[in-house]
């Protein structure tokens, strides 16, 4: 979603799932490797040296499914070997669980499959050092292929492995009441068929406010294909998460988010299935509304996307929002959005140069009954930022941040607003994938967008070189970044 000032004719990108080969290999090398631990590098290496198997389906992250075959057993029939490698944790995947694990400070964690440990030695080097994991998996042989890695890194200390079916650990913890509400994080990658079984365990296990992540919640993309065309060996288990995914969008004891990380290959279907069964049930009827207005103007494409809307109203939640800062307004989809999650005595400082769209938004938000909560500034945004820091108690008093403007500011913007944020606030970047131009050659790129782009790549660049804070770079909408501020 780019800024209201964006140029006439500029281009209607596909809002959601905008991703390619190209795009995810540019998120890992731009944004996730040159961050990633050395102890996490080194595991990541190992796995992928993991020996094949011959059936069973594995872990399958998006589309990074390794098949090989057919080939034949002894009793002549065919088989598709598959690299269990591909049951590591996916590194995008795990730096966003990094990030997670900061903004709810978990201390106590649960992990429900281990294989090798990726996600798990993630786990260990962002909780703190009296820290606890109760590591749960029935294969020991893999955990000891990463255990090397990380004793050397450690962190052993904080892990408690059990080799074991997860659902009798998890009832033996149930069974000491004091365990109830205890930990502030779980993961859980391990059997579909146990995957609302341990849902239920674990909201007794986890504290109001903590998270669990469930991984492939996606199963190949096989969601959305015809059952006739998923494999055999994929079709329960596609069942299950399908199950997964409507029983938690209808679960009223949680918040949710449904991130399309791991996932490589560009599927308009998955856009759709992501927004049917998980985002648009559980929109607010304001959203729904305001989206709906939003549609009818020629620039409709500049609103936030819906998915990263949902993702936006959780980092609130986890950060505690009560003063935050909107640079870009729109129609306001995201700033009804904030509004509606921050309390009631929360303001957000508005900053929007075009006036007419944010009005033709604002019966909505004043039916919402938000609008005592919104500040809005007609100006562009460096001066108000500037004004702001004149005084100096506003200096990490802001709790969080959307910047959705002209990219060609975005690397002044965040010089002020990381002095604005708080330490353990967000700051959160919109269109970090450009219409997914950052990989494209510069003459495939149409011209009214290419100063824009190279804007985006130098962005991206010094976001992840920056030191101050912690990141994640997101496929959703048109890219978004989230940044933890550390210092």
């Amino acid at each position: 979603t780019a800024m209201e000032d964006k140029p006439k004719g500029a281009p209607r990108r596909c809002k959601g799932l905008l991703q390619s080969e190209e795009l995810y290999k540019y998120i890992l090398q731009t944004s996730v490797y040159p961050r990633e631990p050395e102890p996490l590098k080194e595991l990541r290496a190992v796995t992928a040296c993991h020996p094949r198997i011959t059936f069973g389906t594995g872990r399958i992250c998006g589309t990074n499914l390794v098949e090989k075959g057919p080939c034949t057993r002894e009793d002549n029939r065919p088989f598709f070997p598959i690299s269990r490698a591909i049951m590591g944790t996916a590194p995008d995947a795990g730096q966003m669980m990094a990030l997670l694990l900061k903004l709810v400070n978990a201390k106590r964690t649960i992990e429900v499959g281990v294989f090798t440990g990726y996600s798990l030695l993630l786990t260990a080097l962002t909780i703190p050092d009296d820290g606890k994991i109760v590591a749960i998996d029935m294969n020991r042989d893999a955990y000891e292929m990463g255990l090397p890695v990380i004793k050397k890194a450690g962190v052993e200390h904080k892990i408690n492995f059990v080799k074991s079916e997860a659902l009798p650990v998890l009832d033996k913890l149930l069974e000491d009441h004091d365990n109830e509400g205890s930990f502030g994080y779980a993961f859980v990658d391990a059997d579909k068929t146990n995957y609302l079984n341990y849902h239920e365990r674990l909201l007794k296990l986890v504290k109001v406010g903590g998270l669990v992540v469930y991984d492939n919640t996606l199963w190949a993309g096989s969601v959305v294909k015809p059952e006739e065309h998923v494999a055999e060996r994929m079709r329960a288990d596609r069942h299950c998460i399908i199950e997964v995914n409507n029983s938690l969008a209808a679960d009223p004891r949680i918040q949710i988010s449904h991130a399309s990380l791991a996932i490589s290959t560009c599927a308009f279907n998955l856009v759709q299935y992501i927004l049917e069964t998980s985002v648009y049930p559980r929109e607010p009827e304001p959203l729904k509304e305001l989206r709906t207005l939003t549609a009818c103007h020629p620039r409709a494409i500049m609103g936030t996307a819906p998915d990263a809307g949902q993702m936006t109203a959780m980092l609130l939640k986890l950060v505690n929002a009560k003063r935050t800062i909107e640079v870009g307004v729109f129609t306001g989809y995201s700033l009804l959005l904030t509004a509606l999650t921050i309390p009631d005595d929360g303001k957000i400082v508005a900053i929007g140069m075009n006036r007419d769209t944010y009005e033709m938004g604002l019966p909505i938000i004043k039916k919402a009954g938000v609008e005592h909560k919104i500040n809005f500034v007609n100006s562009k945004a460096l001066p108000v930022l500037d004004k702001l820091l004149e005084d100096h108690d506003n200096e990490g008093s802001f709790d969080y941040a959307f910047v959705d403007a002209d990219k060609t500011n975005y690397l002044n913007y965040h010089a002020r607003l990381l002095k604005l944020v708080k330490v353990g606030g967000l700051v959160v970047y919109d269109n970090t994938l450009w219409a997914g131009s950052v990989v494209m050659p510069e003459e495939h790129v149409a011209e009214r967008m290419r100063a824009s782009r190279h804007c985006i790549i130098e962005l991206n660049n010094s976001l992840a070189a920056d030191p101050r804070i912690q990141i994640s770079h997101a496929p959703l909408g048109d890219g978004i970044t989230i940044c933890r501020r550390i210092y």
